[in-house]
């Protein structure tokens, strides 16, 4: 048997049409969808954005399975030859004078087969750019062919929820201090996500946007003074977004009721002292749509 012989070992995929893939720098486990992406045999973490061969991201199940799989094709394969030889041998012997008997002990030459599950994951996507299918453990990540951080694909997506959320508090038959909680929870949601957003971004860009304040994407007053006015010179209705962002931090902290805080930040509403802020429908969902308008300023601003 020629000992430079190579085997070519099948990784299954999971019932979910995927394959597991695991970073040799920080361990940490992903899912990519063969046949979708770029073709490309480079892999890039989407946790630490280590790159290399994708034979160098197998895991060590999918080692293990092929070492078992691999042993048994040797083996067979030494079984096989083993047998030619014997035949070989009894054959020519059958001409001397010697009587040469061969009988198989019936030994099965075979080693268990290291099956294994790839394990389920938290987010599915398919990246908007080369649109490759992959799962990750949280929400964040870069694409593992393209390296697109996925951040603003997600905010997306969390906005399209608070939409339908949005239609189903707006529906006439909720009681009044029902719709108030729901819009007061809309606002939040929109203010969470953009945070989230923030936090990711920072991450990509830490030479762009300083560590503190730690909450920067909550204080739009102050993101917009560190990206040099950009968002009052882009956004058409930023003293609004200013009003909205401050509206939620008084009904998280202060059941909606508008204080000397407030007044601070939007002095025209010292009228209502001591008065609970009213939330309309229509001035939530203007904000929804000042919230996709302010990602979009963030987006041409940091998406490479």
């Amino acid at each position: 048997m020629d000992s430079k012989s190579q085997i070519s070992i099948s990784i299954p995929k999971g019932i979910d049409g995927m394959i597991g893939r695991e970073c040799s720098f920080c361990k940490r486990y992903f899912k990519i969808k063969p046949g979708t992406g770029l073709k490309t045999n480079i892999c890039n973490c989407p946790y630490c954005s280590f790159q290399g061969n994708s034979d160098s991201f197998n895991t060590s199940e999918q080692i293990s399975y092929a070492m078992s799989k691999g042993m048994n094709n040797v083996l067979n394969d030494f079984s096989k030859e083993v047998d030619n030889i014997f035949r070989d041998f009894k054959k020519n012997s059958n001409s001397s004078f010697l009587d040469i008997k061969i009988q198989s002990s019936g030994t099965d030459f075979s080693v268990p087969i290291k099956y294994y599950s790839e394990k389920e994951l938290e987010t599915e996507l398919t990246c908007d750019n080369c649109g490759l299918k992959f799962s990750i453990y949280g929400i964040f990540a870069n694409c593992p062919d393209c390296t697109k951080m996925n951040a603003f694909l997600m905010f997306e997506k969390s906005i399209d929820v608070i939409k339908k959320q949005f239609d189903i508090s707006t529906k006439s038959e909720i009681p009044n201090d029902v719709l108030e909680n729901s819009l007061a929870s809309i606002i939040s949601n929109c203010i969470s996500i953009f945070d989230s957003l923030g936090k990711e971004i920072r991450k990509q860009n830490q030479n762009l946007l300083p560590k503190n304040p730690k909450n920067l994407f909550q204080n739009i007053i102050m993101l917009n003074e560190i990206l040099n006015g950009l968002i009052k010179e882009k956004h058409s209705n930023y003293e609004f977004l200013i009003k909205y962002f401050q509206v939620r931090h008084n009904y998280q902290h202060n059941m909606g009721v508008i204080d000397e805080d407030f007044i601070k930040v939007i002095p025209e509403s010292k009228l209502y002292f001591g008065r609970k802020f009213i939330l309309y429908s229509d001035k939530v969902l203007l904000f929804i749509e000042a919230i996709i308008e302010l990602k979009d300023i963030i987006k041409n601003k940091f998406e490479k």
